[in-house]
């Protein structure tokens, strides 16, 4: 059956993560080759897939023989598969285990545009998007997270609330609306 196949090849697969995390930013094919550290060639043999699958936009542009390729976010099936990408940094990266030790019997829930696959990287770091986590159930807590900044190429927002009572009825929806991480949510 071909669900137990892989459908991408493991340069294909990175190509992808690349442009979920680089999304929103036209990247040339020796700026992926680099970022990758493999062959210009490689590269290029591996977009065809990805581009043929719609995951991916390659522009040529004029007369130069400069191809750009970004992240295709019109695509409802690259966002949702960018989505489920996003949610495999997050326990990657290890800082969902850090804040399922640091609150225990807390609701700790992803949200906002990283949690939709809607979250675009800007070359200012003032233009990115961030990633929003909501963590109900306790004060306010100091705890390092600085370095996943730099690891996820996001800033990371944490947003804590002693209970669903606290919380405006606009901002509640938008957690609702994300990704639970821990815990339950009890109305």
């Amino acid at each position: 059956m071909d669900m137990y196949q892989v459908k991408w090849t493991r340069l294909q697969s990175e190509i992808f993560r690349l442009f979920c995390i680089k999304s929103g930013v036209g990247l040339n094919i020796r700026e992926i080759a680099r970022a990758l550290k493999v062959t210009p060639t490689a590269v290029s043999k591996s977009l065809r897939v990805l581009e043929k699958q719609h995951i991916i936009r390659v522009k040529k542009h004029g007369k130069l023989n400069l191809v750009m390729v970004e992240f295709n976010r019109d695509y409802a099936r690259a966002i949702q598969l960018k989505r489920a990408e996003n949610l495999k940094l997050i326990y990657e990266s290890g800082i969902f285990d850090i804040l399922y030790n640091e609150f225990p019997g807390c609701t700790v829930i992803l949200f906002g545009s990283y949690s939709r696959g809607e979250d675009v990287y800007a070359e200012k770091e003032e233009n990115r998007s961030d990633i929003d986590i909501a963590i109900i159930g306790v004060k306010t807590k100091d705890i390092g997270i600085a370095r996943f900044d730099k690891l996820l190429e996001r800033a990371i927002s944490l947003n804590f609330f002693e209970s669903w009572d606290k919380i405006h009825k606009n901002l509640k929806d938008s957690i609702l609306n994300g990704i639970v991480l821990s815990g339950g949510v009890d109305l």
